[in-house]
């Protein structure tokens, strides 16, 4: 019975066979083929045309129907900055990797793509948006889907302890919320202190896009976390993740009870209960109650 319970985890399932399409590794292998196409067409032959075929500027995207930029502005890159756009390469393809990888194993493929793309759609919607007020150079970046995705990942991992490489070099050990406010932080200031009065940010482009994403990500967590995607909505009431909300501390403890281990669909719940709280909190977290039940149940599966 305990076995049945452990495969019920996703967590605790064994891995099926090898995904015949991963989305990560192409996305991945197509900004890297870019990357190389970008440098070869303007070092090589001098043609910058791509940027203004395919970067997104509001005035192009909607009164010369250039609908295309909506989205293909996701797959250019910057390659007359002081590092040639390699920074922006990899700080993507790291992005992809390890907040992407994380995400389609816990959402699976076709959702991530679907959200990926909205991600990519809510940047262009508010860099269109900002046009009114003097935002009228192109944005050709992917800093908007690489920005919904790691605060997506940052809502599932809120309290998990993390190290990260800040600039590659110095290593910084805190929970991923404390990093996505970071981040959330600086788009925010270039927004409002440099794009908001038509001047461009020399942080890098389109906080605009990047804020709107990161907006998108918290929506779709929320929603994710209150509704089965493939079974309706129940409630679609949009709240703010949990950690960004106070907390009240309680002041009384949770009653104690007991299980009847003799009852298996009670037995079960609880072990249910207890195997979410590993994988979500760790096993230190269980209190000596919650040991011994779980030992129990060790006990008698051996005995049948």
């Amino acid at each position: 019975m305990l076995t049945a319970m452990l495969s019920d985890r996703h967590y605790m399932r064994d891995v099926g066979p090898e995904r015949p399409f991963d989305l990560i590794k192409w996305l991945m292998a197509a900004f890297v083929a870019l990357f190389l196409l970008q440098h070869v067409a303007e070092k090589w032959f001098q043609h910058l045309e791509h940027y203004s075929w395919f970067g997104l500027v509001a005035d192009n995207a909607l009164h010369v129907r250039k609908l295309w930029t909506l989205f293909t502005y996701n797959f250019l890159q910057n390659t007359a900055g002081y590092s040639g756009g390699v920074f922006t390469l990899i700080c993507n393809l790291l992005g992809l990797y390890f907040c992407g990888l994380d995400l389609r194993d816990r959402l699976g493929q076709a959702r991530l793509a679907w959200l990926y793309a909205g991600f990519i759609a809510a940047g262009a919607i508010a860099w269109c948006a900002v046009y009114p007020l003097g935002v009228d150079w192109p944005l050709f970046t992917p800093f908007a889907s690489f920005t919904g995705l790691f605060v997506l990942f940052c809502c599932h991992r809120a309290d998990e302890k993390m190290t990260f490489l800040v600039f590659f070099i110095l290593p910084a050990t805190m929970k991923p919320k404390y990093f996505c406010w970071c981040w959330v932080a600086l788009d925010l200031f270039g927004f409002l202190f440099y794009e908001m009065g038509g001047r461009v940010s020399p942080l890098w482009n389109g906080h605009a896009a990047n804020l709107a994403a990161a907006l998108a990500a918290f929506a779709c967590y929320r929603v994710s976390r209150r509704a089965d995607f493939s079974g309706g909505f129940s409630n679609t009431d949009i709240e703010l993740p949990r950690w960004l909300r106070r907390q009240k501390k309680s002041s009384t403890r949770p009653p104690a009870y007991k299980v009847n281990v003799a009852n298996r669909g009670d037995l079960r719940a609880e072990v249910d209960r207890i195997l979410d709280k590993i994988n979500s909190e760790g096993f230190g977290a269980l209190t000596d109650e919650e040991r011994r039940l779980l030992d129990d149940a060790r006990d008698l599966l051996s005995r049948r």
